[in-house]
């Protein structure tokens, strides 16, 4: 195995780990919210949000009354640099 092709893996592997880790932040974040604010979950949207390691796809968490926004991401940007 050349380098180009270990460092297109090793890419890959980061890309998806980040993207786990902001799902699970994601969640996090919400239920927190929910616990102190009240009021219930209501599925997701889907959001691309450019890192630094490549295009991520999230399902964004929300609230039944509208009033959850995650905390780190900011509205219509897409691009997040300080992964």
């Amino acid at each position: 195995m050349d380098q180009d092709t270990l460092r297109i893996l090793l890419r890959e592997a980061v890309r998806e780990t980040v993207a786990e880790v902001l799902q699970t932040v994601l969640e996090l974040d919400r239920t927190a919210f929910l616990q102190v604010h009240g009021g219930r979950r209501n599925g997701y949207y889907p959001r691309k949000l450019e890192t630094t390691f490549g295009q991520v796809d999230l399902k964004v968490p929300r609230d039944r009354e509208s009033r959850y926004y995650p905390a780190f991401l900011k509205p219509y940007a897409r691009r997040l640099v300080d992964v």
